[in-house]
């Protein structure tokens, strides 16, 4: 009698694995797009913090069923608005990355990295582990260790032979200060992505990945300059001379940095000339420092 109801049980564990394979096939990625927009709304409109994470759980399962469907690549998520889906110019990644606000005013960040090589297209889940990053300005990181979060410009150059992806994005880190990220993917020869590369040379140091930290009162640009071949940004600089290196209290001073596109990777440029560019108007430092030589972010190796 145990040995017929065991059987039982297994037998109806296939047949709904099976249904369940079969709706989600049957649905087409237009269905679960709709559902994907209803679970974000859904998170964003509940203040329960564990509902917001118990629904993005289902999130998390429900747009990985929608990458596993062979049109899942090129298909545009138009409607998908509150997240950020990003396609490389040679259309072989493509980013997915979303924010969950958390309790205390603090962001935990999710994702995946989607890989098209050599006609294998692989997923590969993003876990957010910069809380744990003490230097990442430093590391070599994978999709398991990822300084998560939201990404919304990527490119592809060339450096050293290889296809190296450069990302802009934001993390929006607590109440009190905000950093932007400028992070870099390379593919392994199956596609498996790696986080962070030694491309970035900042007076004589080579960093992986470059991440800014500033007051989450004030605005900072981060962009690419296409006239230029330079990503741009606001230099950062100290309220005060004694708020050195503590980063919350550090914003824009209305001088402008970049990072120069070379053959050997990104190139740090102090004080570069960027004539009006479009931004919200920065809090006024105190009394900021005469002169601020240093780049605003962490790039020393020792």
């Amino acid at each position: 009698m145990a040995d017929m109801f065991k059987r039982f049980l297994i037998s109806a564990l296939i047949v709904f694995t099976s249904f369940m394979a079969y709706s989600t096939n049957e649905e087409g990625i237009d269905g679960i797009e709709d559902r994907i927009v209803q679970l974000i709304d859904s998170i964003e409109s509940t203040s329960n913090f564990n509902q917001k994470n118990e629904l993005n759980n289902e999130l998390l399962s429900l747009l990985y069923d929608a990458l596993l469907l062979d049109n899942s690549f090129e298909y545009p998520f138009n409607k998908v608005q509150k997240m950020g889906i990003l396609t490389s110019p040679d259309k072989k990644v493509r980013v997915y990355t979303w924010n969950i606000p958390q309790a205390g005013g603090h962001q935990k960040y999710f994702g995946f990295i989607q890989t098209n090589v050599n006609q294998l297209q692989n997923i590969y889940p993003l876990t957010d582990n910069r809380k744990q990053i003490e230097t990442p300005q430093l590391l070599t990181l994978s999709t398991d260790t990822w300084h998560g979060a939201l990404y919304y410009s990527i490119r592809v150059d060339n450096f050293f032979g290889k296809n190296v992806y450069t990302l802009l994005g934001v993390d929006m880190n607590n109440l009190f200060s905000t950093k932007r990220i400028i992070e870099i993917i390379t593919l392994s020869d199956n596609g498996e992505p790696q986080l962070g590369a030694p491309v970035f040379r900042v007076k004589g140091n080579i960093l992986n990945r470059i991440v800014f930290e500033f007051s989450a009162k004030a605005s900072m640009i981060l962009r690419w300059n296409e006239e230029m071949q330079m990503i741009v940004f606001d230099h950062l600089t100290p309220m005060r001379n004694d708020y050195a290196e503590n980063y919350q209290f550090y914003v824009p001073d209305s001088s402008y940095d970049g990072f120069k596109l070379t053959e050997l990777g990104w190139e740090y440029k102090a004080d570069i000339d960027v004539r009006n560019p479009d931004r919200a108007k920065p809090p006024t430092p105190i009394k900021p420092p005469v002169e601020n030589p240093e780049p605003g972010f962490l790039y020393q190796t020792k």
